[in-house]
């Protein structure tokens, strides 16, 4: 019996950085699907950015099996320890803004 691997998504939105939210989601890792949008708006004088990147992750941990999709991110260093600078300033336990 493997033990289930963790591993999180991140994402920020705000003026120019933002505070970061970390998520944590419970599933072992061999596929990888990462998505990022950005968008920049005018509004007034300073610039408003929005940037979230998700990543997906199915099956177990540190593999990759999908041939139409980026996968140099996905492998073992994206389970438990990964965004460890993040999950250091931002409990996991809720999905919520700091």
């Amino acid at each position: 019996v493997r033990a289930t691997q963790h591993c999180l998504t991140y994402q920020y939105s705000g003026i120019t950085g933002g505070t970061p939210t970390a998520t944590e989601c419970g599933s072992a890792v061999t596929t990888c699907y990462k998505y990022q949008t950005t968008t920049t708006t005018p509004a007034s004088s300073s610039m408003f950015k929005n940037s979230l990147t998700l990543t997906s992750y199915s099956g177990s941990c540190g593999g990759c099996n999908s041939a139409w999709t980026n996968c140099n991110t996905c492998n073992t260093d994206q389970c438990n320890s990964a965004f460890a600078a993040v999950r250091s300033v931002a409990p996991l336990s809720l999905a919520l803004p700091l």
